[in-house]
């Protein structure tokens, strides 16, 4: 697998004047820090600007701590992408909602029919109902989301490794 591929990157997909400039800045750097030197810089940017694909630039660049480190950085903007609201608690809430919903509908309708003032009883189904919806949903933000991030990031680690 190759680095690129790891990040849906087609290897068979074109490359375009704007990328290739964008590489040779790479290949420059690795010259500033004493990676390659100019003869080398010279082949490798002959080589890049025939490239037509992302397989052959990625030949003349896999080498460089500077590729690895742009590498890098797209992994971790992928790691970091947020996990979307996982779908049992878009049914806790849901779920929550019917019963708080049928007894203040009574209560209001109870209060409408003898249009007295009286005791808001379904308190005592929304207070509790809220307080262990409100609890399952901060234990996911806070305990199972963080332990599912650390797994997918030590599962794109393995991947990299692997690579």
């Amino acid at each position: 697998m190759s680095s690129l591929e790891r990040f849906g990157a087609d290897r068979e997909l074109r490359v375009g004047n704007a990328e290739r400039a964008s590489l040779t800045e790479i290949l420059r750097s690795a010259v500033d820090q004493g990676y390659i030197d100019l003869e080398e810089y010279e082949k490798r940017v002959d080589i890049l600007m025939a490239a037509k694909t992302v397989g052959e630039t990625e030949v003349v660049l896999a080498d460089l701590p500077a590729y690895q480190r742009v590498l890098q950085a797209q992994e971790d903007a992928h790691v970091s992408d947020k996990l979307p609201t996982p779908e049992w608690i878009k049914w806790l809430w849901a779920g929550v909602s019917i019963p708080i919903g049928i007894v203040t509908g009574v209560w209001g309708f109870v209060f409408f029919l003898t249009g007295s003032h009286q005791y808001f009883w379904p308190l005592w189904v929304v207070i509790p109902l809220g307080v262990v919806a409100s609890v399952l949903t901060v234990a996911e933000r806070n305990i199972i989301r963080p332990a599912e991030e650390r797994k997918r990031r030590e599962r794109l680690r393995r991947k990299r490794n692997q690579g």
